[in-house]
């Protein structure tokens, strides 16, 4: 799913639910923010495959260790913007790489499900999440419906908070 919202749904509905536990909008970043290597390559200087080192777990991790460091190291002006999308007033560098870890790790997955190319367990060519025969549309539809649940749960639980 090259730099689709669709990754946002599942887990928006699940920050929301483990909210107590993960930093929802880094979670959110993080389930987007691999898909840059995907663009480079469709609009920029990058060449094929879309699907590279980031869209593994390896990957993802560097990636999950990196978001977690800047988001941890943010100003306090940006740091109170992103206390909006929060729905706990207790952020701790743990739950901040809880957001970050499950957010580029369901980003594999998701693409492993999908794409022969995806390589979760890189350098090792097994991906054991595609299945043959699997539709886009089905996940598609998973995906939005997970993330219309999501802005219900996230709007009941925001407006609780208040």
């Amino acid at each position: 799913m090259p730099y689709t919202p669709f990754h946002l749904g599942p887990v928006l509905l699940l920050g929301v639910l483990l909210y107590q536990w993960v930093d929802l909008p880094t979670l959110l970043v993080s389930s987007i923010i691999i898909d840059i290597r995907a663009a480079l390559v469709v609009f920029g200087p990058l060449e094929p495959p879309i699907y590279g080192v980031l869209t593994t777990f390896a990957g993802g991790t560097v990636i999950a260790i990196i978001v977690t460091a800047v988001v941890s190291s943010l100003s306090n002006s940006i740091d109170r913007w992103l206390d909006r999308g929060r729905l706990t007033d207790r952020i701790s560098r743990g739950g901040i790489f809880a957001g970050s870890i499950l957010g580029v790790y369901s980003h594999v997955v998701l693409d492993s499900i999908l794409y022969t190319d995806a390589r979760p367990f890189y350098p090792v060519p097994w991906n054991p999440f595609f299945v043959d025969g699997v539709k886009f549309i089905p996940v598609y539809v998973g995906c939005t419906l997970s993330g219309i649940l999501g802005i219900i749960a996230f709007a009941m639980k925001y407006r609780s908070k208040s």
